[in-house]
């Protein structure tokens, strides 16, 4: 008896013709990442997947950065921003790590206008240094929390023997960035309390098929086609939650803070607003100038301090000292009293420094240094009428650090720290 070959003919040309639309699609996307790459729109990569930080810079890598001010960026071989560094250190070599996220990485600006740039030529001139050499070794990296800091510290910067360790704190989101409930990029470390102790949690620890997928999400940076359009995505969701959050129209929303691992940079060339003012900026929190209210807030101070408490007593362990240096946020250094003050009152806020002062107080717990930026850079800002922060190309007095900022900041660490050194080379009856 013949059998019925029509359903098995059907399905090889199902077969066939799925194969001939999947090839398809392939080829139309070779060709649009051959043509992106070939009109020059590809963006250079100068970050790779990490799988205990999620992140980090690529080792080698190099290229300019100009969504956001503009900045060469070139990546030594242990994968951080700056010269090339020797495992052993130099002899007579005082040794100072900075670890910290965008604003200690700094693309935005050349690496000798960068504030460790800035604070290790200050310190040059430091008679605490007793005739050393000083280096200041940038470990930051775009868009980390306290928690991916202290692994950095841990599994990278103690390899190179430090003799002080800086912890750039930037309460603007790095406090979201410790809370597993607040922060929207799960793809990182976080710490959470579980029956009283500070364990490292959240779903990129616990779940392997998470951490898979964050991975996966990572590596597909490497198509330059759907980083233009992640980058358009990411832009259009921003402009839709700045129009959800703005209180009026007469505040714009500045350059976008995002994780470097989703193809995400500030949003550009936005045009001031005709009466000066500060809106929301995305990516950077407006809650934070007043004592926590909620119990999730409440939970995301107690966990960030747990951190920063774990690094004072890692340092004091290796006996390093540590300085805390709290940034100073845009909105705390927009050069005029009048928009501040509108500012606090749009988002009741009843401080301005109090992030500043409630790390300065762990700190007075604890047996650590701090050095509070926000207070004397407005004073500064206000003095000379100057925007500490912004771009030609983004917009004043949002975003990161100008070269203005960053040298500020710079100046005023290195006085900071050359202090530290010089009550430590003082008679102890003269203390």
């Amino acid at each position: 008896m013949r059998q019925n070959t029509r359903p098995v003919n059907r399905k090889r040309r199902v077969a066939a013709n799925l194969a001939l639309v999947l090839a398809s699609v392939a080829l139309a996307f070779a060709i649009a990442e051959i043509t992106v790459r070939v009109a020059g729109l590809a963006k250079v990569s100068l970050y790779t997947w990490d799988a205990q930080r999620g992140w980090g810079l690529k080792p080698g890598a190099a290229g300019w950065q100009r969504d956001e001010g503009a900045g060469f960026v070139r990546v030594n071989r242990a994968g951080f921003r700056g010269p090339e560094w020797t495992i052993a250190k130099p002899p007579g070599t005082l040794r100072i790590a900075v670890v910290g996220d965008s604003f200690t990485e700094a693309p935005q600006v050349a690496y000798d206008q960068t504030f460790c740039a800035v604070a290790e030529h200050r310190l040059g001139g430091c008679k605490g240094l007793g005739g050393r050499q000083v280096q200041v070794m940038d470990f930051g990296t775009d868009a980390y929390g306290t928690a991916q800091e202290l692994i950095t510290l841990r599994r990278h910067a103690w390899r190179y023997s430090p003799d002080m360790v800086v912890l750039a704190f930037f309460s603007g989101n790095d406090l979201r960035n410790n809370s597993v409930v607040l922060e929207g990029d799960k793809c990182r470390p976080f710490y959470v309390y579980e029956g009283g102790q500070l364990l490292l949690g959240g779903p990129f620890e616990r779940s392997r098929w998470f951490h898979l997928s964050c991975m996966m999400r990572f590596e597909s940076r490497h198509s330059q086609v759907l980083n233009l359009l992640g980058d358009a995505k990411s832009q259009i969701r921003s402009k839709i939650k700045a129009l959800e959050k703005e209180p009026g129209p007469a505040d714009t929303p500045g350059p976008a803070a995002r994780a470097p691992h989703c193809g995400l940079r500030p949003v550009a060339a936005q045009q001031p607003a005709r009466q000066p003012s500060i809106g929301h900026e995305a990516g950077i929190e407006d809650n934070i100038y007043h004592a926590p209210t909620t119990p999730v807030w409440q939970d995301t101070w107690r966990v960030t301090e747990g951190i920063i408490t774990m690094m004072a007593r890692e340092t004091a362990a290796h006996h390093v000292p540590l300085l805390v240096v709290t940034l100073a946020n845009p909105p705390q250094i927009y050069p005029a009293p009048a928009v501040r003050a509108s500012y606090m009152q749009l988002y009741g806020s009843t401080d301005i420094f109090y992030p500043d002062q409630r790390i300065k107080a762990l700190g007075e717990r604890e047996g650590f240094a701090v050095l509070n930026l926000a207070p004397p850079m407005q004073a500064y800002a206000d003095q000379h009428h100057e925007f500490l922060c912004g771009f030609k190309n983004t917009k004043l007095g949002v975003g990161h650090w100008n070269v203005a900022g960053q040298r500020l900041a710079g100046e005023l660490i290195a006085q900071k720290i050359c202090a530290m050194l010089s009550a430590n080379t003082q008679p102890a009856a003269s203390r």
